[in-house]
């Protein structure tokens, strides 16, 4: 465990770092910081405790600092590097490759690429309420996740991008014209990371009862 931590603490360091450079937009400031170290820290300190040292553990870990800095820097400015995009999804396809032989199914990943570019571009284009990087985004973590999560993943991220919007109804903030997706979609992933099917079954367990 010591050793992840240790990783998790020199991953935060270059991803405040980078931070900066990808976009000058960003002010520097302790607030970025403090978010950057505990949710790349806490996130995969409790990936490693789920999954040990295994395949999946390492698809998770390597995509945390990616969707980390594309959601700090979407919040700010609400937009999305295509570059930081590819990066992420060329360090998954580099991952899949290495680990092909191994895994039981070779076409749940790719699948899943094929579903969080397709859907998201739909809903692009028909409702217009989402921007052109979050489908970037939606494919890197479908990528990661496979397909049997795929789809899961754009609901939960509708679901919880639908509780922030009934937070800004109530309280009649007219400052946010446009909502950022990205930290929602990386919210999702991580939930569905650490909790897999649980909170989706307990969301039905509620409705039921």
């Amino acid at each position: 465990m010591i050793y992840i931590l240790i990783i998790s603490l020199i991953i935060s360091h270059i991803c405040n770092k980078k931070l900066y450079k990808i976009c000058d937009e960003v002010n520097k400031n302790k607030t970025n910081t403090i978010v950057i170290y505990l949710t790349i820290i806490s996130s995969m300190t409790l990936i490693y405790y789920k999954y040990g040292l295994s395949i999946e553990s390492i698809k998770y870990l390597s995509l945390m600092p990616f969707i980390i800095i594309i959601s700090i820097i979407d919040y700010h400015t609400t937009y999305i590097y295509d570059i930081t995009v590819l990066n992420g999804i060329i360090i998954q396809g580099a991952i899949f490759l290495i680990t092909i032989n191994t895994e039981t199914n070779t076409t749940s990943h790719l699948l899943a690429l094929i579903i969080g570019f397709v859907i998201p571009y739909i809903l692009v284009i028909i409702t217009k309420g989402l921007g052109k990087g979050d489908i970037g985004v939606y494919s890197l973590c479908c990528f990661a996740l496979g397909h049997n999560y795929a789809i899961y993943l754009i609901a939960l991220s509708f679901a919880l991008a639908s509780v922030y919007c009934v937070y800004i109804l109530l309280t009649k903030s007219d400052k946010i014209k446009k909502i950022p997706f990205a930290p929602f979609i990386s919210l999702a992933t991580i939930t569905i990371i650490l909790t897999n099917y649980d909170i989706l079954k307990i969301y039905f367990d509620i409705i039921k009862h």
